[in-house]
């Protein structure tokens, strides 16, 4: 008798699921990081008020706008690839890991990569 389990993930495959989990990433960083400056700022208070208000709608955008190309990255179509490479431009500056996520969503962003 052979018997084979059952598999351990049986959710089907979305398409370009690694390029979604990228910018899921990328999204939580940001996160993570103004809630350090928001901390760091508590405690130090070196910052003029109208700069953490200004950081923090940058970030928060940044963060909106990734969450949002994580989910239409899922769907493969056109709009969700324009805002996968827009927003990995955006990754480039921040270096060393967003650098290397903004490359590797640009490269999965290709005409052969995409799904």
């Amino acid at each position: 008798m052979n018997y084979s389990p059952p598999p351990l993930y049986t959710l089907p495959k979305s398409k370009n699921e690694t390029l979604s989990l990228i910018h899921g990433i990328y999204a939580g960083l940001l996160f993570c990081a103004l809630a350090i400056v928001w901390y760091l700022e508590y405690q130090q208070k070196t910052m003029a008020e109208m700069q953490l208000w200004g950081l923090s709608a940058i970030m928060l955008l940044m963060f909106g706008l990734n969450v949002l190309a994580c989910i239409r990255v899922k769907k493969g179509n056109n709009q969700g690839k324009i805002l996968s490479r827009v927003m990995a431009v955006l990754m480039l500056p921040s270096f060393p890991i967003g650098t290397l996520l903004g490359l590797f969503s640009l490269w999965k962003t290709t005409k052969t990569q995409w799904e």
